[in-house]
């Protein structure tokens, strides 16, 4: 009887839990995404069920009832309310280096891989810096900086181009080297 009843308290909880997918700026290197599961355990209403570092997508699992404040089951929040409230949780917990935004539409092959080798960025923050200048450009899906200073972004390039990816860098103080 007694396992019976776990067993019945296991759906129940499973049955309560709801997950969304969402695309992340802050994984600039492969160490963030250890960066990102820290954070996310200090956030008792939300879980990492999956985070994909070569796509830039993470699912978090959460209760409802536990995640939105005033939650009412007859009326659920919309999908954006709770993405809002994902984020303003994110951010917090991060101060600010890992935010959500929406999936990419356009299809991988349609992407275009741009490389742009950076001057000096001896540090994780420094790459970080570096990173953030275009991760947040319109057009830019995905972006990675390795330790040897190698920028790659992958971008839609109906919306944005290599040189507005260069002025952004320069923009944000960041030597580019000729190759």
């Amino acid at each position: 009887m007694k396992h019976l009843l776990l067993v019945l308290s296991l759906i129940a909880l499973q049955l309560q839990a709801d997950e969304s997918k969402h695309r992340i700026i802050g994984l600039s290197e492969p160490s963030r995404e250890q960066d990102l599961r820290e954070q996310v355990k200090t956030m008792p209403e939300i879980e990492l069920a999956a985070c994909n570092f070569d796509t830039a997508e993470v699912t978090f699992r959460y209760d409802p009832a536990k995640l939105m404040p005033g939650y009412n089951p007859k009326k659920p929040p919309a999908p954006d309310a709770i993405t809002r409230r994902l984020e303003d949780l994110l951010r917090a917990a991060s101060n600010g280096t890992f935010t959500l935004v929406p999936l990419s539409t356009l299809p991988a092959d349609k992407l275009q891989k741009i490389e742009i080798q950076c001057g000096l960025l001896d540090c994780k923050g420094c790459r970080y810096g570096a990173y953030i200048a275009i991760a947040k450009l319109d057009g830019v899906e995905r972006a990675t900086v390795n330790e040897t200073a190698l920028l790659t972004a992958w971008i839609d390039p109906a919306k944005t181009n290599r040189e507005a990816l260069e002025a952004a860098l320069k923009k944000g103080h960041v030597e580019l080297k000729t190759l």
